[in-house]
């Protein structure tokens, strides 16, 4: 028999903690909406399963390992069978400890966070009671994800060209504006969904807390589906977001908030029309792939270091910072860098995270490949160690292409990966 169990926990950081992500120092002046753990807990006879959602940009493997391994002390499920997964808002913190503008250095909070992650994964656990599982999928009834790298009239790929809009010929692709949704319907306690939805966080801007779009749909959820709780997995993301290049930019607090209106309004569609799940067994398990770090550019590290170092930062375009942050750590960086891939079966149902921002295309080419499953895809999932691009978009360059450090067969190793624990 199938139970779940359901927790959040309150983790704002301090006024003053370092934001993540940009190029240039941000530090949080105040509070717009709080960020918060989420963790379901599943059972299926002796088998346990958590995931455990935190609104930050990204936490690093290092750092999620030992998040992992506390959690696995406390409550006696397995570390490989825990899956952490952060929401990406850039509205909040990352921790991690490789070089940058906004590392979070609060020892003090760092080793409450674990804390809070344990306590979290023992509430959802405590709060497990049998369940019925259901699923269901739809587009939202507008676009509120895009692809936001644009082929330009001369040829090139470009990341959010705000400076060559007359030039764009087209998006890459289209973003999937699917909300896939599982019901837990449980007997005598709230209702659990689970909402996955795949586009970056990166709405609001500006130096006050917020966990963005996926706060605001959960809100909602919960305010209009009356006994229910809701935890919701971001997926692959790495190269969209809420910016269509061909029509009107929107961004702000209310844009923010009008996505999370647009998801919400697609799980309540969806609520009473899933289809029934039989869970017959639960499993999990994580690998982690090598792939050798990539060396390109190394010979301009004099250059890499100036741009890096630079106060002004207005001058150089998004790809330039992006190599120079990476040739920069090149001189600390391993020869082969770990990205790990978790998997939760459930019944049908496959819970596949990678440790980075994948590519929309990785959602794609994962369901060719397992069409006799029903995916769900989470990005920066037990760890947070980078863009997880395309082998064509490692060859077409960017933004994303010319920060990450990966080598251009990354695509194919993750999702051999994804469909060998999928089918184990």
């Amino acid at each position: 028999m199938l139970k779940a169990g359901f927790s959040r926990v309150d983790v704002t950081p301090p006024l003053g903690s370092s934001l993540e992500g940009y190029f240039t120092p941000r530090h949080a002046k105040g509070v717009l909406d709080p960020l918060y753990l989420n963790a379901l807990a599943l059972s299926v006879g002796e088998n346990k399963a958590l995931i455990v959602t935190a609104d930050f940009e990204m936490m690093r493997m290092t750092y999620m390992d030992i998040v992992r391994k506390k959690i696995s002390e406390r409550v006696g499920i397995p570390e490989n069978n825990i899956m952490i997964s952060t929401l990406h808002p850039h509205t909040s913190i990352a921790v991690r400890a490789t070089r940058g503008n906004n590392i979070l250095d609060d020892r003090a909070y760092i080793d409450m966070l674990y804390r809070k992650f344990c306590d979290a994964s023992e509430m959802a656990i405590n709060d497990m009671a049998d369940a019925e599982l259901s699923f269901g999928i739809e587009e939202t009834s507008e676009k509120i994800a895009f692809i936001r790298r644009y082929l330009m009239k001369d040829g090139s790929y470009v990341t959010n060209p705000f400076k060559r809009r007359n030039e764009v010929v087209r998006p890459y692709r289209d973003a999937d504006n699917n909300v896939r949704l599982c019901r837990f319907k449980r007997e005598g306690k709230k209702d659990i969904a689970l909402v996955n939805f795949s586009t970056h966080p990166d709405v609001i801007g500006g130096e006050y807390i917020s966990a963005d779009w996926p706060g605001f749909a959960r809100r909602f959820v919960e305010k209009d589906i009356e006994d229910t709780h809701c935890l919701l997995i971001n997926g692959v993301e790495g190269d969209s977001n809420h910016y269509d290049f061909t029509s009107e930019l929107k961004s702000g607090y209310d844009h923010s908030r009008h996505m999370g209106r647009v998801i919400a309004d697609t799980v309540i569609r969806l609520w009473d029309k899933t289809e029934e799940i039989k869970v017959e067994g639960l499993s999990s398990d994580v690998e982690i792939i090598l792939n050798k770090t990539r060396t390109d550019g190394i010979d301009d590290y004099e250059w890499a270091l100036k741009v890096y170092n630079d106060p002004d930062k207005s001058s150089y375009t998004g790809a330039e910072l992006a190599k120079s942050s990476r040739v920069v750590n090149l001189i600390s960086a391993p020869i082969f860098q770990k990205i790990p891939v978790t998997v939760i079966n459930l019944g049908r149902i496959g819970i596949v995270g990678f440790g980075g921002e994948p590519f929309t295309q990785y959602g794609d080419d994962l369901r060719e490949r397992a069409s006799d499953r029903i995916i769900i895809c989470a990005c920066c999932t037990n760890g947070g160690e980078g863009y997880l691009p395309t082998t064509e978009a490692f060859l077409e360059g960017g933004y994303e292409a010319s920060a990450s450090p990966f080598s251009p067969n990354l695509e194919e190793q993750c999702l051999e990966s994804a469909v060998k624990l999928l089918n184990k």
